[in-house]
């Protein structure tokens, strides 16, 4: 009482330890009405008693039971206890101190309360967490339907506020933000232990599997007939205006940070889309991916987990990756039949070869110029690849470009080639030309194909990174620079990025849906291995984490005559094996032309992809 009158009455409802002390005086005033109480109890009883034995009637009370002190209700007694007698355990019952009982009467949420009341005053810790969704793949006997889908939210963790994916059911209506559905998923990459063999690889790679290809390619156009006829590969037209409306309507809605509706069409776009739909319903679930990574503000987590998990992947599965899409598209098999034929030209008479490659990535170009080289008449010249890649993620940035090394020794010792090789992981602007080791005596090739793309432009700064490097192959003095990349290139303004991204990929992921069979459990290999990457960091990230920047062959021919260079006109022989390599083994709708000495490549009278040659101009 006297607590009260000092602190007020506000103050000492609101404050648990002030309740604490109150109920601590208030103790010694209950106790001396106890004392009080038992005494005029005592004497009513010794009056009352003789009474009911005159009556013949038992008296009630019993002068030996203990009085017991007031308890809290029963509505209470699950948290609180009796200050003079409780129950331990199960069914022992134990005297506790006064001080014991009323420490537990106070009630936990207080407690709880009062934790709460603290960690306002601790700063505010808000934390990433990459679980990322795992892009389930179809290989072997083994397929794995993809039912979840990703999605990132606001979760506890100790006293930590924490953003985390986690996999909710792609029918679902809302985001449960209060608890996690079990463990966060880890992606994991699903294949089995399958042996790479030298015949794997020679039936991708050689030119002795020119005719087993077009079987293969062949026998995959039956198959899509027998499906057409069939009816099992039917489409519904109709709905493509939807997914591109709804596409188009949440990333305008992400822009503008509107969570509610832009989860709301993420809601409508996943029920409404499959990774093993068709195109547009394939690329929908991807964009709807990096949409939400987008939203969440986890863009980078996501692709840099995404990045990290391809270190792991077998070799096997980028091989069947790029085994699948040759016989579906005719790009690379373009790209490197340009590319090797302008490097034969370059090097017909030259005793000792030097190939730098730029973004070398897995090296699928070059066993196949080890072949044609040890057919050249006289003997093959002594061949050195210098191959150039980005470090990769974890502690042994350069072991795949390593690997490639020893797997190109194997075939030129088979072919008989005079070899040597060297492996660099870096930035390609960090490179100075002593790196690269250039002799005097030797033909220099420089080959870049697609991987250019990554390399910073002028949006970072003024003297670019991809101008630093132009200026590096001017000073190596190649006889030929192959340039090859993707026909695009993105507004730096997110809305009109979208769309780009949207109208080229949907070209892209209608191309695989019309050339590989649906039945086919390997069909997703090509676009998550060369696909999903490109579109998750265009599409979630900005500033320094968008990677992903290609160019026209416009721009990069603009580029290039300002770097020094100038452009050598299209091997009529290329163009002509090229075009005979598309028009009788590949789908007609696949097309290649000459444009201003570009070779261009596209489907269904979308450019694509273009590849030229260069070389530094003469002071």
């Amino acid at each position: 009482m006297q607590l009260e009158l000092l602190f007020g009455k506000q103050a000492f409802l609101m404050d648990p330890t002030l309740d604490f002390i109150s109920r601590c005086l208030l103790e010694e005033e209950i106790d001396e009405l106890n004392i009080t109480a038992r005494k005029d109890e005592d004497a009513l009883q010794e009056i009352e008693k003789p009474f009911y034995e005159i009556l013949g009637q038992k008296y009630p009370f019993s002068l030996d039971k203990q009085p017991v002190a007031p308890c809290q209700s029963e509505a209470d007694s699950s948290s609180t206890f009796c200050i003079s007698e409780v129950q331990v355990g199960f069914n022992s019952t134990s005297k506790i101190s006064m001080h014991d009982s009323l420490i537990r009467t106070i009630p936990v949420m207080e407690f709880h309360k009062g934790i709460e009341e603290g960690l306002k005053f601790l700063p505010n810790i808000n934390i990433l967490a990459t679980d990322i969704k795992e892009k389930m793949i179809y290989v072997d006997n083994a397929e794995v339907k993809d039912e979840n889908t990703v999605g990132f939210k606001l979760v506890e963790k100790g006293n930590v506020r924490t953003m985390s994916k986690s996999m909710i059911k792609r029918n679902s209506n809302c985001w449960d933000l209060d608890t996690l559905e079990g463990p966060n998923r880890k992606m994991s990459m699903i294949y089995s232990e399958e042996p790479i063999t030298d015949d794997v690889f020679d039936k991708v790679l050689l030119h002795h599997g020119e005719d087993h290809m077009k079987e293969e390619i062949w026998s995959l156009q039956e198959i899509l007939q027998h499906e057409a006829s069939s009816g099992y590969k039917a489409e519904i037209q109709e709905g493509h205006i939807d997914h591109y409306t709804l596409l188009i309507n949440c990333s305008e809605a992400v822009a503008i940070n509107d969570r509610l509706r832009a989860q709301e069409l993420l809601n409508n776009i996943r029920m409404q889309s499959s990774p093993n739909g068709n195109g547009i319903q394939r690329l929908a679930s991807v964009l709807a991916d990096a949409l939400e990574a987008r939203l969440a503000g986890a863009g980078r987590e996501y692709y840099q987990g995404l990045v990290s998990k391809r270190v792991s992947i077998p070799d096997i599965y980028f091989l069947k990756a790029y085994h699948l899409f040759l016989k579906a598209a005719p790009f690379a098999r373009v790209f490197y039949c340009f590319s090797n034929h302008s490097i034969l030209n370059a090097a017909k008479n030259a005793r000792k070869l030097h190939v730098i490659d730029l973004g070398i990535s897995y090296g699928f170009q070059w066993p196949s110029l080890i072949q044609a080289l040890s057919k050249r008449e006289g003997r093959p010249p002594q061949l050195r690849i210098t191959g150039i890649e980005f470090p990769e993620p974890g502690f042994r940035p350069a072991k795949r470009v390593e690997d490639m090394g020893r797997r190109f020794e194997e075939y030129a010792r088979s072919f008989s080639v005079p070899f040597e090789y060297k492996a660099i992981a870096s930035q390609w602007e960090l490179i100075h030309i002593e790196d690269l080791n250039i002799k005097d005596d030797e033909v220099v090739i420089v080959n870049s194909m697609i991987s250019f793309k990554k390399v910073k432009d002028e949006s970072f700064e003024i003297d670019s990174p991809r101008n630093r490097v132009l200026k590096l192959i001017r000073q190596i003095k190649p006889q030929v620079f192959i340039l090859g990349g993707l026909c695009r290139s993105y507004s730096p303004y997110f809305l009109t990025r979208f769309r780009q991204v949207l109208s080229t990929y949907s070209v892209l992921f209608d191309l695989l849906d019309t050339t590989i069979p649906r039945g086919n459990k390997e069909r997703q290999l090509p676009e998550n291995m060369y696909f999903v990457h490109d579109i998750i960091n265009v599409v979630a990230c900005e500033g320094s984490d968008w990677i992903e920047r290609p160019e026209t062959h416009k721009q990069w021919q603009r580029r290039n005559l300002r770097a020094g260079f100038e452009q050598l006109p299209v091997d009529p022989d290329i163009v002509k094996e090229c075009s005979n390599l598309v028009r009788n083994v590949y789908d007609k709708r696949f097309f290649i032309e000459e444009d201003d000495n570009w070779l261009v490549q596209g489907w269904k009278g979308r450019a694509l992809f273009h590849v030229t040659a260069w070389k530094p101009k003469v002071d």
